[in-house]
């Protein structure tokens, strides 16, 4: 019977050394809300990436819009979170006003990328290379354009403007939700129109082109990990761990989309307002731009010159929100952190 038991203790110490001990460990509650690119993170479990880096997470499905109080909130709802960049600059002065324990946009996680404008006209289009040509942005801003106030597309005019010294204060823009704007562009009374994926489609069917793009202008909204800076702090081993646990979910779905994509499809199931066929789902993360690793996300994101530097977002956003009035004075923002 003793050589049972010793059999029995021996094993259950071989079991606890192969698991890494897991449950062990202090729970990394992660706030995530239902989304086509989010979704994605749900095949940490059958990546078994929670062995791997001997964290143990737990998933929290959030309303979008509930993530960043419940990150900032006294407390303690969730440690970290998925959010917006330019949500999190607009708020950051209120957010983090009089405390020493700052709400953090600590990582980059992607990109949405789809959006732009459209026209039914025969003017010029933007690219990469041209997008400093003055002769363009005159011609550009010399047009009537629809695009709702205070959005990001607005923000892209902005960013088009200052990147020429043009004054946009002169400029004919309308204040005009996308549908609206397209319609109004197709009759005649608007010349160009803000436009997301829909308003895209709906253009190229019909005639329409689309003549500047998030990608031409590198401006665009970021989606990152948010946490107050005490739990990074305390967990920067875990949070460094989970972002790279999120690359190497992207990583995987990206290596066979139809076939690695059914457990992201079935949360999105089970927890999602829309239902996604996957031609549909598909569809939609083609309007983001996902960096497979922590290294495109440095070179594309990070540094300077990359695709989306979020230094030149970071700016352009500020510098808008002071110009409109949402902001009263210009802030330095905390730089995104380096993981090794």
């Amino acid at each position: 019977m003793e050589i049972i038991k010793r059999t029995a203790f021996a094993s259950l110490i071989v079991l606890l050394l192969l698991t890494g001990c897991k449950n062990d460990k202090e729970v990394l509650n992660v706030a995530i809300s239902p989304y086509q690119d989010i979704a994605m993170i749900v095949n940490i479990d059958n990546l078994k990436l929670e062995e791997k880096y001997n964290i143990n997470v737990n998933l929290m499905t959030m309303n979008w819009e509930d993530i960043l109080p419940a990150l900032s909130s006294a407390g303690k709802t969730a440690d970290i979170g998925f959010g917006s960049y330019i949500e999190y600059l607009t708020k950051y002065p209120k957010l983090n006003k009089d405390t020493k324990d700052p709400v953090l946009f600590i990582y980059p996680a992607y990109i949405f990328k789809g959006g732009g404008f459209i026209t039914y006209d025969s003017i010029q289009p933007f690219n990469r290379s041209n997008i400093d040509s003055l002769y363009l942005v005159n011609s550009f801003f010399g047009k009537k354009i629809g695009a709702q106030k205070n959005s990001v597309f607005e923000m892209m005019l902005y960013s088009l403007a200052n990147r020429s010294n043009y004054d946009i204060a002169g400029a004919q823009i309308f204040d005009s939700p996308l549908n609206d704007a397209i319609l109004a562009t197709q009759n005649g009374s608007l010349d160009i129109a803000a436009a997301g994926l829909t308003q895209i489609t709906e253009a190229n069917k019909n005639g329409g082109k689309v003549i500047l793009t998030m990608e031409d202008l590198g401006f665009a909204d970021i989606t990152g990990f948010i946490c107050k800076k005490s739990t990074y702090d305390k967990r920067k081993e875990d949070i460094d761990n989970l972002i790279k646990m999120w690359f190497e979910c992207v990583d995987y779905v990206f290596k066979d989309l139809e076939a690695n994509s059914v457990r992201s499809l079935k949360y999105l199931d089970e927890k999602a307002a829309t239902k996604y066929t996957f031609d549909q789902y598909k569809t939609a993360l083609s309007q983001e731009y996902f960096p497979k690793s922590i290294n495109e996300a440095d070179t594309e994101i990070l540094n300077e010159g990359g695709l989306f530097y979020y230094k030149q977002i970071q700016t352009e956003v500020i510098d808008y929100l002071k110009a409109n009035e949402v902001i009263k004075e210009k802030y330095q923002a905390p730089d995104f952190v380096k993981i090794e």
